[in-house]
């Protein structure tokens, strides 16, 4: 009789727990970025390319899990994603900088990265490092960036920013071939696609951008999805909270930042 007594109120423990633990369904929460990849922040995992990794992918699923949402990541061409956001297909994306056209199209995150650029050109080029003291000066080069990236900043006339590239290895091969004089670059990106054996620096080095400042990163809300000013409020606090816990320091540091 005892033993019958202690298994029933086992049970009814285990059923209680179960309950307790339960809670509405988490509400599915489409998410894209950019296929090309950007370590080491969101990136396609080299040994399991089925997987989305990295600081800003771990921080922010974190968060909006615990904010009630099921995120499902998926990697798209860069235009291709901004596109969905936009049109509402996707609820958001993870890693912008800033403009003022991204203002009027998305509503933009608290900031809560932020990454150092750099002029990447060919030793073979430019054996002596270029000095280039000023912004002003700068319209004096050509430069390779990358298809639909925001280089606004740098305030260079159109005609001598060549935006084809899709990805950083292709740019690296338009500076081999002279078909402009600097990379335009983000130097924790590219010195993780080199970390992560998938692109050659050799023969390659940098110099900074004059006067430039690192560069600040957010999460874009589509102004299509329903409840988006909500998800704002929620990714905003939850940013808040993770650099309160330092729960934030934890996640960029499994990742060497």
């Amino acid at each position: 009789m005892r033993i019958r007594f202690f298994i029933c109120l086992s049970v009814l423990m285990l059923g209680t727990l179960g309950l307790a633990h339960a809670g509405p369904p988490l509400a599915p929460l489409p998410i894209c970025d950019d296929v090309a990849g950007w370590p080491p922040y969101t990136f396609a995992d080299p040994k399991n390319p089925q997987t989305v990794t990295g600081a800003s992918t771990d921080l922010m699923t974190g968060l909006l899990r615990r904010a009630g949402y099921a995120p499902q990541i998926t990697l798209l061409p860069w235009k291709r994603c901004l596109g969905a956001v936009e049109a509402g297909r996707a609820a958001m994306l993870l890693n912008a900088s800033f403009s003022e056209e991204r203002a009027q199209k998305f509503l933009v995150s608290k900031p809560y990265y932020s990454i150092s650029s750099a002029l990447f050109y060919s030793s073979a080029k430019y054996p002596v490092p270029p000095k280039i003291a000023s912004l002003g000066e700068m319209k004096k080069y050509r430069y390779c960036g990358l298809l639909g990236y925001n280089y606004t900043m740098y305030d260079i006339p159109p005609e001598q920013l060549d935006t084809g590239a899709r990805d950083e290895t292709s740019r690296f091969e338009m500076l081999r071939m002279g078909r402009c004089d600097f990379v335009l670059g983000d130097v924790e990106i590219i010195k993780a696609f080199a970390a992560m054996g998938q692109l050659n620096l050799v023969g390659i080095a940098y110099v900074p951008i004059p006067g430039a400042k690192p560069k600040e990163f957010h999460a874009l809300v589509s102004r299509a999805w329903p409840d988006g000013d909500a998800l704002l409020k929620r990714i905003n606090d939850g940013i808040t909270a993770s650099k309160a816990d330092k729960s934030f320091d934890k996640v960029f540091k499994k990742y060497g930042l």
